[in-house]
């Protein structure tokens, strides 16, 4: 679930650019597994972006707002009423926790008998699908066909992690979009953000930064494209895990206080030690 949410902020990040005017879109997100119903409510206006997820329909439970004018990301956790801060100090400071952890984790496996560690391996696996201690693999890109979305015509493109497809994207030029023109180049900043993010967490070892940097050198192929990915599709072990589907897009007035944390709301801040 972690990664899914991961794929869409990058994704919406990279996929867009400058903002000209208020637009809301909103995406149908399903577990296949389970038949969960997801949805995914994103309102941009000018360089702010605020991503709503709400689970089982109407239940939200996080939220996420990038802030341009502060070069921040904060998310927001509707249960406990608590938000954390995400800059770019916090981010090199996670960083380098994550990468000492893991460095740790590594040193501690090799003390442990080999049946035990094959066991953890395949427990690391089940909780972070696609996380693997293999060695990188560059993603490829291939071109599946056409396909239409909610009425939206699109161009299928496969992606590959060595021989295995692990995800299908359909995307549609932004011209088909309704509010697509103000929406084109929704967050040149966010994109840098995010880029500046995914660059820092890939130059960590071991699971997290092959993953990272997968990601996003897959997104950065696709914004070659011009257009949207309507519908994502993710894969495991070639059986369709999730989809999410772009439901609607609405040119609207969007206030301010939108992208604002709510007053009642605490800060968490992250522990370094």
């Amino acid at each position: 679930m972690i990664r899914i949410l991961l794929i869409q902020i990058i994704c919406l990040a990279i996929f867009s650019a400058n903002s000209f005017g208020d637009v809301l879109f909103e995406m149908d997100n399903v577990n296949k597994d389970t038949g969960q119903h997801d949805k995914t409510n994103v309102e941009v206006k000018d360089n702010k972006m605020k991503m709503d997820f709400y689970k089982n329909g109407d239940n939200l439970e996080n939220s996420m707002i990038y802030r341009g004018d502060a070069n921040e990301m904060i998310f927001l956790n509707h249960e406990d009423h608590s938000y954390m801060v995400m800059d770019k100090e916090t981010m090199n400071k996670l960083s380098k926790r994550l990468n000492s952890a893991m460095k740790q984790f590594e040193q501690a496996m090799k003390k442990v008998p080999p049946e035990q560690r094959e066991m953890m391996k395949n427990m690391m696996k089940d909780k972070m699908p696609n996380m693997d201690n293999s060695n990188y693999v560059e993603p490829v890109l291939k071109k599946a066909g056409s396909g239409n979305v909610n009425g939206y015509s699109c161009t299928k493109y496969d992606v590959y992690k060595g021989s295995e497809k692990i995800r299908q994207h359909c995307i549609t030029n932004w011209s088909g979009i309704k509010g697509g023109k103000e929406i084109s180049s929704v967050m040149l900043e966010m994109s840098g953000f995010m880029d500046e993010m995914a660059k820092t967490f890939s130059n960590n070892s071991g699971p997290m930064g092959n993953t990272v940097k997968f990601e996003r050198n897959v997104f950065n192929q696709l914004k070659e494209m011009n257009g949207f990915p309507v519908k994502t599709v993710e894969y495991d072990n070639g059986k369709v895990e999730s989809e999410s589907v772009l439901k609607s897009s609405t040119v609207k007035t969007i206030s301010s206080s939108v992208f604002q944390v709510p007053g009642k709301y605490k800060r968490q801040n992250i522990n370094f030690e």
